[in-house]
């Protein structure tokens, strides 16, 4: 505290006083970053969609990090110590929580626009998104070396996945 204090050119005591302590500063500060990756994320996943128009079950799939991306982000890696701290910081946890709650509503609301742009008829099971993406960490898939998973089976698995198990045409 006294490191940020000093480099803040604030007192020890103003710090004290506006986070509380230890755990307070950190929830603040490493919230805010793990807030920050996610609007990364959110611009990098509208970046891959055309802003109007049809879209096709595999553009929509394609939204997905794929797990070449996570091989290579040091934006997870530091999303993923946010997390073990938050293990054993109840301020962040609960920081952590509040934001991931406010950020899956948004998710939503950009998968029920997506769906009104897909074909009539398209079967397309949200669940890929809310169930499969959110709850899983494409991380783990870098650490299996020879045995990990390359994009176009992830995003060939998503499609089949999303569309109830039909094979669409290939792209």
């Amino acid at each position: 505290m006294a490191d940020v204090a000093a480099n803040a050119h604030y007192s020890v005591s103003v710090i004290y006083r506006h986070f509380g302590d230890r755990d307070g500063l950190l929830a603040a500060v490493l919230g805010d970053m793990y807030d920050e990756t996610l609007d990364r994320r959110k611009a990098i996943i509208a970046a891959r969609l055309p802003a109007n128009g049809p879209l096709t079950l595999q553009q929509v799939v394609r939204v997905a990090p794929a797990p070449s991306e996570m091989k290579e982000s040091e934006e997870l890696r530091i999303r993923l110590q946010i997390l073990a701290v938050a293990a054993t910081n109840p301020l962040l946890e609960r920081r952590i929580a509040e934001i991931a709650q406010h950020r899956f509503g948004e998710m939503l609301d950009f998968i029920d626009s997506i769906r009104r742009r897909l074909p009539a008829g398209q079967p397309f099971d949200t669940r890929v998104f809310t169930i499969m993406l959110v709850n899983q960490l494409l991380y783990y898939n870098t650490l299996l070396g020879p045995y990990a998973v390359d994009d176009e089976q992830y995003y060939d698995f998503l499609t089949h996945v999303a569309s109830g198990g039909a094979r669409p045409p290939s792209p």
